[in-house]
């Protein structure tokens, strides 16, 4: 069945990928929003969302982290002021994520979210992000920088 599938994909030139956390995040924060009232859907705002995703993102700490359990984690902790709760259960409980992995991975979140204070989470442009890596790849990267050959400018004048 699988082969058969994997055929008529190639045949419609239908490329499927993996869903991304921003997948996720879209997708949570909607059916959430169908669930609360319009008081509670002014005060959800995805693009803080996104761009608190976006700080989450340059840490290597979440590379390991999956997309789903990233997204509802973000959620959870900006409804936590909240009290409309039922709609994050059902998501959880649907996603069948534990409530211990849930609270760590807020934990990290905050943690990290910490670091960027949240007005300037408003505006993701208006503050540089700080990518965070291991160590290994740090020395990676300080060996790989001396190895690039610098190309010459090119005029103004030629194109």
């Amino acid at each position: 069945m699988m082969r058969m599938e994997k055929i008529i994909l190639e045949k419609l030139h239908w490329k499927v990928k993996a869903p991304t956390t921003l997948h996720f995040l879209r997708f949570f924060h909607s059916r959430i929003q169908e669930q609360l009232d319009t008081e509670s859907r002014r005060i959800l705002n995805l693009e803080r969302l996104e761009a608190q995703l976006k700080a989450c993102h340059c840490s290597f700490t979440f590379t390991k982290v999956k997309p789903s359990l990233l997204a509802l984690a973000l959620l959870s902790l900006e409804m936590e002021d909240q009290h409309e709760c039922e709609a994050l259960d059902d998501l959880q409980e649907s996603l069948t994520v534990k409530a211990g992995e849930l609270v760590c991975v807020r934990e990290l979140v905050a943690k990290c979210l910490a670091e960027y204070a949240s007005t300037k989470c408003l505006k993701p442009s208006g503050q540089r992000l700080r990518w965070m890596i291991s160590g290994r790849t740090a020395r990676q990267l300080k060996h790989s920088y001396y190895k690039i050959t610098h190309l010459p400018t090119i005029p103004e004048y030629a194109c």
